[in-house]
């Protein structure tokens, strides 16, 4: 079945079900007594809104997925994760640590990149105890100066 005639299908079949919602509801109506009845409607009207704000808010959100899913598909599969080198992470890992600690940037990436080629080991901060080692921009410059030599 093609998918216009299958919203067509679809259209008519809830329809098919409202109208028989209505005519049972209208025996219902009926059998409350009359102070009540406003009170019912109120009652059924606000359900029918958050029923259709249910259905409305789920819509959204599947849209915003990227493709509608059926509650019988199976699961997606998580998202393959680019796999990085494991020399790259220790190097960042590396800079972020020694910009975080003085002491682990004095003790083990100064070395490191002394054997690279550096010769200036960055000013300390200027604050007394500081415990931070330079910032990331201050390793920065001293990295482009270790890539600048032949």
């Amino acid at each position: 079945m093609p998918p216009a005639e299958r919203s067509r299908a679809r259209v008519l079949a809830w329809g098919f079900l409202a109208l028989l919602a209505a005519l049972a509801l209208i025996p219902g109506y009926l059998t409350v007594p009359p102070d009540w009845r406003p009170v019912a409607v109120r009652l059924a009207c606000a359900f029918l809104v958050i029923v259709g704000s249910m259905r409305v808010i789920g819509r959204v959100r599947r849209s915003l997925e990227g493709e509608t899913r059926s509650p019988l598909d199976p699961a997606r599969r998580p998202a393959r994760h680019p796999v990085l080198d494991e020399r790259f992470t220790r190097v960042r890992d590396d800079i972020v640590f020694g910009a975080r600690s003085r002491r682990y940037f004095e003790t083990i990436l100064w070395p490191r990149l002394r054997k690279l080629g550096a010769t200036e080991m960055p000013p300390p901060e200027r604050r007394p105890m500081a415990r931070r080692g330079p910032s990331l921009r201050t390793l920065e410059r001293v990295i482009a100066g270790i890539e600048r030599r032949p």
